[in-house]
Parts: structure tokens; C-alpha cells; sequence
């Protein structure tokens, strides 16, 4: 049985990325003889709906002037010589370090893990600089790794004002990472079928739901749940404690974002300021945001196929390059083909990588080249694409990641006829995406729900929150970033009128406007627009 890893040094590169198709270890193997601790496979009714219960108020007082938590001050060591130092052209000063935090945050008992916090400074940060916690748009990605990386991308005053913190939350990085997705299912996270109502793609989504549930619930036990947004934001507070600090400011995109808008609900009277860009509702069911989703996406796809003859050299899709698209994802159908290292490419595989990739339209001309690919049967450039989101740092790991907080941050499970009229729902509003996002809310269909799911968040007592959207995000829906804003109690909308997922370094109206208000608490007018 494989076991939750505890903290490695960063030299853990893996060899054949793309060998994704690896025989799935034997869940017996190793284990000991005794009953099982895997928490029980989600039931439902005969539609295949679960109860949905909404997120209840946090047992600890959290507003303005409560305690927050409490934790040991941190103690900063040098890190893993392996992590760059050098990035944009700067040199850092990084530290390393581990705050214990509890497994479960309501059970006093539950035993303790680490979570961990890497910081960079440069020689012009101010020796006693505020934290400025800096939130990974991807659950599963090992932040404190790429520490360099992301303050490189910062402005050189933010980085004369803040020391930059980036912590790995639990279950991922080097948090304690659960390692829970193999190699057979891994591929099949990347070759799900495009409509989950057919026979075969529904029964291959089923029968990966109960496997990934089973293999994560064998290998963490009763205590999978745990791994939640709201578990994380009580961690970010224990290390807003650890560091010493009365309040801290955050810095998210897309999951980071939404993750710190959790935070702000739970402990609104720790947050000094927070730049949440592109954010989802958390108060949406998952269903309700695939449909958003997926009209987004719609819009997304022919603003691409209607650029694709601008691209250097023409557009290689020809002169429909919508109708190109279309027919690709109908020819691969549920079954696929391969690549050269065997990884099945299917119409899914297609539609997941138009979600990977719609919303940064600086790659739309590497995603036309592979989509071109595709039609002459070379499916190796559009497996790479795909890939790339996950690094070459263990991905498998990375989906883990992803995947236990996509399904512990809701109780909805959705399969059998609930899964059915669900996808049809969305396929009315686009047809090409509805049906498939909502066969990803599918793989969490026999996972066991958490006993707190995300709700509405307002924040109340927060000090002036910006949130930044783009009115054609086709990753966060512009209509779930407005939705949030509303609910918030101090927010303000930063709207930017483009396609493009993050607004903040990606403008450079967007990123003075937010520089303002974290260096100077300067808000932007209410209603303020920033251009293409």
C-alpha cells in the first residue's frame, strides 16, 4: 500500500513524464492484515444526488480582534540547495521552514503534520518587512520550491516592502503530500470521453470515481477530508501566528484567490489586504459552476478559432478552424488513440486541454500547431500540452492534489441519472463543454462527502478587500467573480476587459491599480475598468 511521504529534500525529479500509462501498484502489496480505515464510498439516492450541506460558521471566535491560532514562532533554516535563488535577472534571500499544525482543526486529539513555508527577501527588503502571502492558482503545485520564481514575477516595490511567503498546503508540495493517484489512473484523468452519457465514457468515469476513491481512502484513511479550503485557511492562519504577525496581506490567483477569500470569511480580522484575482464563487455548486464554465469556454473557443488567421504563418487549423476543432473531438470519440508513448489522446482529452489553454491567448498559437497535429495523427504535442500544467516534478502528485480538494471542498456527488440530467443541463447552455465539465464533477462521484462543504463567504469586519476579474476568464467566469464581490462585505471589482485568466502582471492597469492599494491602501474607484 503506498503511504502518505513525509518531507523530501527538492531533488525528486521522475523520469519518463509521459509514461503515464504505468501498470497500477497492487493495493495489497505491504499492507497489513486488519480491517480497513478507508473512509466509506459516497452513497446516494436513486437519482444519484447527495445532499449538499452548506459551510457552518467557524467554533473558534475569528472576527476583528479574535484570537485566530496560535502556534510556536517559526524557525527559518536555509533551504534545499537545489531551489534557485536567481530569477528575472534577481538574486534572494530564501528561507525554509516547517509549522506544525493539527491534522483536524476540531478534533483535539487528531495528531499533528507540518506544513511547509519558504520566504524571499532581496537586500532591499526591510529587515522586519510584513508577510505577503503569496497563494498558488493550482492546488497540487509545490510552491515552496518555485519561491524564486514567484517573487521573481513581483514588482521591485512590492519586493522593497514585503517579504514574499508561499506555503505548500497540507496534502501537497511538501506538506505531506498525498501521493494517491497511479499511473493507469493518471492516464485516464487526461483521456476522460467528452460527454459522460454515453455508455462507454460514463462507465469508464464511474469505474475511475470508485478506483481513485478507493486509493486515496486506502492510503489516508478516515482522515481524507481533512484536506480541505477550510482546513488550509485555518493552516495559513496558524502560520500568519508562526510568523509573528497581527495581520497579513494575500496574493492569490484563480484557487489561491478563492482559498483566500476563505481565509478572509474565517479570520477577517487577521487580513491587513488581499488582491484575490480571478476567484470562483465558492457558494456554486460544482454543477452550477461547470455550466458557467463551460458558456465561458464556448465564448473562449471562438474568439480563438476567430484569431487563429492572425497567428504567424496562417492558421494551420484551415479555414474553419472551428468546424476543425468540432470534428477532432468527435473523430478520437471515448476511445482515442495513442501517442508515441502510448498515452491515449480522446475527444476529452481534446476538450481538457482547450480548458488548460483557453485562457492564456499568448499560447493559442502553440495549441492551434497541436490541435493541427492532432488531425494528421500526431497526438505527441497535444500529450506535452497537456502535461505541462503539471510540471516535471512528479505530476501524478500534483493531480493527487487537485483532486482532494476539488472533491473536499463540496458534498455534491454526482452520478448515475443525477450525472445524466446534470450534463444535458449544462449541454443546453454549451454544448461542446457542458457535458464534459460536468463529467469532471463526475470523478468526485463516489468520493465520501466532508462534513463542512464551502458556502457564501462575506468577510464581515474585513479590512478593503480587491477583487480582480476578467469579463472573459473562460477558468473563472466573470459572473461567479461578481457574484463573489457581492457576497463580500469589503470588497471592490477591479474589472479587466479581456479573455485572459489573472489579471494582475498580465496588465499593466491591473497590477498599478493593485500595487496601489497593497503599498498605500489606495482602492480603485468602484466600478473602475482597465482596458484589453
Amino acid at each position: 500500500m503506498r503511504r502518505v511521504r513525509p518531507h523530501r529534500p527538492a531533488a525528486r525529479r521522475r523520469t519518463a513524464v509521459l509514461a503515464l500509462t504505468a501498470a497500477v501498484t497492487t493495493l495489497v502489496a505491504g499492507c497489513t492484515v486488519g480491517p480497513s480505515t478507508r473512509p466509506p464510498l459516497a452513497t446516494s439516492g436513486a437519482d444519484g444526488a447527495a445532499a449538499v450541506p452548506q459551510s457552518t460558521a467557524s467554533t473558534m471566535p475569528t472576527g476583528p480582534g479574535g484570537p485566530g491560532r496560535a502556534s510556536d514562532p517559526i524557525s527559518w533554516s536555509s533551504c534545499d540547495p537545489q531551489i534557485q535563488t536567481r530569477s528575472s535577472g534577481r538574486t534572494f534571500h530564501l528561507s525554509c521552514a516547517q509549522v506544525q499544525v493539527p491534522k483536524s482543526y476540531s478534533a483535539a486529539d487528531s495528531g499533528t503534520f507540518v506544513v511547509s513555508v519558504a520566504r524571499a527577501t532581496t537586500d532591499s527588503t526591510p529587515a522586519a518587512a510584513p508577510p505577503l502571502v503569496v497563494i498558488e492558482d493550482e492546488a497540487g503545485r509545490n510552491g515552496t520550491h518555485q519561491i524564486a520564481t514567484v517573487a521573481g514575477q513581483l514588482p521591485a516595490e512590492i519586493l522593497q516592502h514585503f517579504a514574499v511567503i508561499v506555503v505548500d498546503i497540507r496534502g501537497t508540495g511538501d506538506s505531506v503530500p498525498i501521493d494517491c493517484v497511479s499511473g493507469a489512473n493518471s492516464a485516464d484523468l487526461l483521456s476522460l470521453g467528452a460527454d459522460p452519457t454515453t455508455s462507454v465514457a460514463g462507465t469508464l468515469l464511474a469505474d475511475l470515481s470508485r478506483q481513485l476513491t478507493f486509493d486515496c481512502g486506502d492510503l489516508v484513511g478516515p482522515d481524507l477530508s481533512d484536506y480541505s479550503s477550510i482546513s488550509a485557511a485555518d493552516d495559513l492562519d496558524t502560520v500568519r501566528a508562526a510568523l509573528g504577525a497581527d495581520k497579513i496581506a494575500l496574493l492569490g490567483r484563480g484557487f489561491g484567490a478563492t482559498l483566500g477569500a476563505v481565509y478572509a470569511n474565517r479570520y477577517p480580522g487577521r487580513v491587513g489586504a488581499a488582491v484575490l484575482d480571478g476567484p470562483s464563487d465558492p457558494s456554486l455548486t460544482p454543477d452550477k459552476q461547470a455550466t458557467l464554465q463551460a458558456a465561458a469556454l464556448q465564448q473562449a473557443l471562438t474568439s480563438f478559432t476567430s484569431a487563429c488567421a492572425t497567428f504567424t504563418g496562417g492558421c494551420p487549423l484551415g479555414s474553419d478552424p472551428a468546424k476543425a476543432v468540432t470534428s477532432l473531438v468527435a473523430d478520437l470519440g471515448d476511445v482515442g488513440a495513442p501517442t508515441s508513448d502510448h498515452q491515449e489522446i480522446t475527444g476529452g482529452s481534446v476538450l481538457l486541454l482547450l480548458t488548460q489553454q483557453l485562457g492564456d491567448p499568448s499560447g493559442w498559437p502553440a495549441l492551434a500547431s497541436a490541435l493541427a497535429d492532432a488531425r494528421k495523427q500526431q497526438y505527441d504535442a497535444i500529450a506535452e500540452l497537456l502535461l505541462a500544467p503539471l510540471g516535471a516534478d512528479n505530476p501524478q502528485e500534483q493531480q493527487a492534489g487537485r483532486l482532494v480538494y476539488q472533491c473536499n471542498d463540496t458534498a455534491q456527488r454526482l452520478s448515475g441519472a443525477a450525472l445524466t440530467t446534470a450534463a444535458n443541463a449544462a449541454r443546453a447552455a454549451a454544448p461542446l463543454f457542458g457535458p464534459f465539465l460536468t463529467g469532471l464533477v463526475g470523478v468526485c462521484g463516489s468520493w465520501p462527502a466532508p462534513d463542512t462543504a464551502l458556502g457564501p463567504v462575506t468577510a464581515t469586519g474585513a479590512a478593503p478587500i480587491l477583487i480582480v476579474g476578467s469579463v472573459d476568464d473562460p477558468v473563472s467566469p466573470f459572473t461567479g467573480v461578481r457574484s463573489l464581490t457581492a457576497q463580500m462585505d469589503s470588497a471592490t471589482l477591479l474589472t479587466w476587459q479581456s479573455g485572459t485568466h489573472g489579471g494582475y502582471l498580465a496588465s499593466k492597469c491591473v497590477t498599478s491599480a493593485a500595487d496601489a492599494y497593497l503599498l498605500r491602501g489606495t482602492m480603485p474607484a468602484t466600478g473602475m475598468l482597465c482596458p484589453p
